[in-house]
């Protein structure tokens, strides 16, 4: 039986994402899906609930939706993708299939191919002292060694590209398939039906959830009635929770490295908003989004036990009806659960991730207009339609 899996953080679902789940639904016919936590990789609290994307999930076709937790789901891209990539492959997953730019899997796989030879790494470590960011290094090596021209600038394409270097590094074997993206870019304005979901969540948090909706599927329009999560309603949390840290708090924060562990020291003792605090800390090789990860990183308590690690369970979060597990595949490399307190089974380490998870929903539930209280995330149920 052939699985396909996608990695998705449905913030919110739309016409985009309706449009790649039919086109797996048509060609596999057994659809599962790693799904973002609460917090997303932009280093923000996601719109709108776990549980409530997972229900639009399952609205939308996909059969089964297994959790990427917070740590992994609000980190870099090769973190992201190695959490997606291995959850998929445990779920018995034999193609991963992805957005892409380009829509040319031959490009990813050779681009893949190069940002794991030597002689890539040769050269980014010639150039490793231009002062420029990482992304811009890593590109410019990648074509010296022979990589298409730009395909790293294209974010679904360099992302997809980083699901081929997970699995090729931990030996799994997989397929991938690349749709080209329709409609409109990553981050782009309304074309037609489609629009990219920044586009679609700035819609809503400026109150337009009509105009929002034509770029939704009808499965996922009924999201507009719920309440958002913002970050600015969990801002003086967020900094209340860093004012009582210290330095020697910031050292083991994931991605931490070129001593930002003191800017952010210092930037907690001053700011009077998280947009303060991203521009004292922000340099030239730190982008935005990994500033704005590092800063709810140590809000949350985050150290780098599971950076660029397996992580050491798979939550089962919802299903369909007509889901039919891949059983013989399933749970090869680590447990699946689907109750919180099946947790607590298991490793110290797979209690430490869960204290981790249960440290950001706490944190996002104060992310509301009307806040929620601690606990939620031990007593999300599973959903089932």
């Amino acid at each position: 039986m052939s699985v396909c899996g996608i990695i998705a953080e449905f913030n919110p679902l739309h016409n985009g994402h309706k449009y790649l789940i039919d086109y797996a639904l048509r060609k596999y016919g057994n659809v599962i899906c790693a799904l973002s936590g609460n917090f997303t990789q932009r280093g923000e609290p996601a719109i709108i609930s776990k549980a409530d994307r997972v229900a639009a999930a399952l609205k939308a076709g996909v059969h089964a939706v297994y959790e990427m937790p917070a740590v992994y789901s609000m980190s870099t891209a090769q973190n992201f993708a190695l959490c997606g990539v291995l959850t998929l492959y445990n779920a018995g997953c034999d193609t991963i299939l992805f957005g892409s730019e380009t829509g040319d899997i031959a490009a990813l796989l050779k681009t893949a191919d190069i940002l794991l030879g030597d002689d890539f790494k040769n050269a980014l470590a010639e150039m490793s002292d231009s002062g420029e960011t990482f992304a811009a290094l890593r590109q410019k090596a990648a074509e010296v060694c022979g990589a298409p021209r730009g395909i790293l600038k294209n974010p679904n394409d360099n992302l997809g590209i980083e699901y081929i270097i997970a699995a090729k590094r931990a030996g799994l074997k997989l397929n991938f398939e690349a749709v080209k993206r329709v409609g409109t870019r990553h981050d782009g304005n309304a074309n037609g039906k489609y629009a990219s979901a920044s586009y679609i969540r700035d819609l809503i948090l400026n109150g337009k959830k009509e105009s929002a909706k034509k770029y939704m599927p009808e499965c996922s329009t009924p999201l507009l009635s719920l309440p958002f999560a913002d970050i600015k309603y969990g801002e003086r949390a967020i900094l209340g929770t860093l004012r009582s840290k210290n330095a020697d708090d910031f050292k083991n924060l994931p991605d931490i490295s070129e001593g930002i562990e003191n800017r952010l020291s210092e930037g907690v003792k001053t700011a009077l908003n998280l947009d303060e605090l991203y521009t004292f800390i922000k340099t030239k090789r730190y982008t935005l989004s990994r500033v704005r990860r590092l800063v709810l990183s140590a809000a949350l308590g985050f150290d780098d036990t599971f950076f660029l690690k397996p992580p050491p369970y798979s939550r089962l979060l919802g299903s369909r009806s007509d889901f039919v597990s891949a059983d013989k595949n399933r749970g090869r490399l680590f447990p699946i659960v689907s109750r919180a307190a099946e947790i607590e089974k298991l490793s110290g380490n797979a209690q430490k991730l869960f204290r981790f998870e249960n440290a950001a929903t706490d944190i996002y539930a104060l992310c509301f207009k009307e806040a929620l209280p601690c606990g939620t995330e031990y007593k999300m149920k599973y959903i089932k339609i």
